[in-house]
């Protein structure tokens, strides 16, 4: 009875935070969750008319290219930066409360990947703009694309939260990293375009571009790449363990360090 009590008792602390994670960042807002959509939405038309209408860049049905790519980026992204500061914005909960610390990251992850779904409906109208259609290989690959992301996201987020911590130098520093990569990922082009002496730097030291073709593919073909798929969950498992380790380690002191 003890272990069911505190079972119920975390998982309900863990949907709060995940419903205030939800909620909180659109509050009073008149949109609300809509911003979750409109932002990369507005994002792919620009880029649309800067390769499309400007450069000329020739990839058939650029807006699903665009967007099948977007809004992976943005879970993961917005995850990761929100993350960064989630410990220092929460250190008055952190002081007065004896909860698991990893809560408030999982919240924030998981909150993101609850508005990424929101996503999926605008991706299917794309799909049957163009005249393609979907598949029920989403019913598989959607989830499992899913967990993959959710373990990568996690264990970078348990990283960068940690030392923002510590070194608070960190949260400028992620968003130039996200910037940075953003454009290192191929997210407004093929991987068939980067030259071949560095696609092998692209797709094995770069995590995510395995993880955004796997996206694209479903959406695009209902094609599941299995070594791609392989490759990232190896990847993300590895990168999450790397997190808890560090999450472990170093943040025994974030009560007293925050």
């Amino acid at each position: 009875m003890i272990v069911n009590y505190e079972l119920k008792r975390k998982t309900d602390l863990l949907y709060l935070l995940i419903q205030k994670e939800v909620t909180i960042q659109y509050k009073r807002t008149t949109l609300g969750i809509l911003w979750t959509l409109i932002d990369p939405i507005l994002s792919a038309a620009v880029f649309y008319i800067a390769f499309t209408v400007i450069l000329k860049y020739n990839i058939q049905n650029y807006t699903l290219f665009l967007l099948s790519a977007l809004f992976p980026w943005t879970l993961f992204s917005n995850s990761i930066i929100l993350s960064t500061n989630v410990l220092i914005t929460n250190k008055s909960l952190i002081k007065k409360i004896p909860f698991p610390r990893h809560f408030l990251l999982l919240a924030v992850v998981t909150a993101q990947c609850i508005h990424f779904l929101f996503s999926i409906p605008i991706t299917i109208f794309l799909v049957y703009y163009y005249g393609n259609t979907i598949s029920l290989i989403w019913v598989l690959g959607i989830p499992v694309l899913i967990l993959i992301q959710l373990a990568l996201t996690l264990g970078f987020s348990f990283i960068v939260s940690t030392i923002n911590v510590y070194f608070r130098d960190m949260q400028y520093i992620i968003a130039f990293i996200i910037n940075m990569l953003f454009w290192l990922t191929p997210i407004l082009y093929s991987v068939d375009t980067i030259p071949a002496q560095y696609r092998y730097l692209f797709l094995n030291f770069n995590p995510l571009t395995r993880l955004i073709c796997s996206w694209r593919e479903l959406f695009m073909f209902n094609i599941l790449n299995w070594e791609n798929i392989g490759f990232c969950f190896a990847i993300s498992l590895s990168i999450l363990f790397i997190g808890i380790v560090f999450f472990q380690r170093f943040g025994k002191r974030i009560d007293e360090v925050i």
